[in-house]
């Protein structure tokens, strides 16, 4: 009862929502598996992990004071498509990713991603919220941080679904064949995580020959399902330009201003 529908035929309001959506799910999709490629396959801990997902931070803290001059200046539906379409491009740039690249490679294609999401994440969110008049921001910063939560939830949902399905039967196709017993196999595919500490007994009770082929097989494993939630990612955040353009104004119309100031809901455009 407190979410009047009839917002969602306002442009501005529909497709800042989206972009915001779209956004956010290859964000934590990508950041699933990023996290498990430097502890598991790098062999980083924690707080080295997290350390070297800093630069993401800082690209995106850049950017997001900058996106909303560049609105003024060119557009919301400018600097949100660029934004989405900058991500894009980060996240097919991860395709190329192996398992020995240079830290400093990775810093490129966070650069991408991350100052893209800056780009995305004020123009979006002042879209949502000054389409609606000042006594239902409430339910815009409702809708705008559901928003977040959504593409979030269903990036992780999709993205690990199909990255983990991926390794799992990449896996099991590598140890196939190989003195591994069935039931490590089994427990190797669960998880990367699982599958480095089977490599971890292997090397215990078998010597480093065993460990490193169990390793290798994870590792490989890893990066076929990393690159094609990578591609998921990049194709979900091109389409989100690709509508951005089509359907973010990238003004507020006077019209919609009018509709604002009497506290009803603006019509499409």
């Amino acid at each position: 009862p407190m979410l009047d529908v009839r917002v969602f035929t306002n442009m501005r309001f529909t497709a800042g929502s989206l972009s915001v959506t779209f956004a956010f799910f290859a964000l934590f999709g990508f950041i699933f598996m990023v996290t498990q490629y430097f502890q598991f396959v790098r062999g980083y801990n924690t707080l080295e992990s997290g350390l070297r997902t800093v630069p993401f931070a800082l690209f995106t803290g850049t950017a997001a004071p900058l996106s909303a001059k560049l609105a003024q200046r060119f557009g919301t539906k400018a600097v949100v498509a660029v934004g989405l379409a900058s991500m894009a491009l980060g996240f097919a740039w991860t395709t190329t990713l192996k398992v020995d690249s240079s830290y400093w490679f990775i810093v490129g294609q966070m650069f991408f991603m991350g100052g893209g999401l800056g780009l995305v994440n004020a123009p979006a969110t002042e879209a949502i919220m000054g389409s609606l008049p000042p006594e239902k921001a409430g339910v815009g910063s409702a809708v705008n941080d559901t928003a977040r939560e959504l593409g979030g939830t269903l990036g992780v949902a999709i993205v690990g679904s199909l990255f983990a399905s991926i390794y799992a039967s990449r896996l099991g196709e590598l140890l196939a064949g190989t003195p591994v017993p069935a039931e490590a196999i089994a427990t190797a595919k669960e998880s990367v995580g699982a599958g480095a500490a089977v490599a971890q007994v292997a090397g215990e009770q078998f010597g480093a020959s065993a460990q490193a082929m169990v390793q290798g097989a994870v590792n490989s494993s890893f990066i076929d399902g990393f690159h094609a939630g990578s591609w998921v990612s990049s194709g979900v955040t091109l389409v989100g330009a690709v509508l951005a353009m089509r359907f973010l104004p990238s003004r507020a119309a006077a019209l919609a201003d009018a509709h604002s100031r009497s506290g009803e809901v603006a019509p499409v455009g």
